[in-house]
């Protein structure tokens, strides 16, 4: 796995929790930019699901014997599945927060 790998994960990471936390990132100005939050959301689940997709298409290939799939291939695109998976019920478990204290606020 190289660097810029790990680096783009640990930066989805940080946006993941950035997001979870209820924070803005520093570099991030929705204001000026117009950021659609529908589009961001749909794009964070489609990296979901590719990345179930792939680790799950490695595991396969690895137990039906291919030999071009190590198991450490395997073990980490496990990881960064599971962990992309986590990050993305801790974004839904504060929107869902988020709703619930906006539902519950008298007019």
């Amino acid at each position: 796995m190289s660097t810029s790998n790990v680096d783009s994960m640990i930066t989805r990471m940080q946006a993941l929790a950035a997001a979870a936390s209820g924070k803005p990132l520093a570099s991030d100005n929705q204001a000026t930019n117009g950021v659609d939050f529908s589009a961001v959301l749909k794009n964070a689940i489609e990296n979901v699901n590719t990345a179930q997709n792939s680790a799950q298409a490695k595991a396969q290939s690895f137990s039906s014997g291919a030999s071009d799939t190590s198991l450490e291939d395997v073990i980490v695109s496990l990881q960064k599945a599971n962990l992309s998976l986590q990050g993305m019920i801790a974004v839904r478990n504060r929107l869902v927060d988020a709703y619930k204290e906006v539902t519950n606020l008298q007019v």
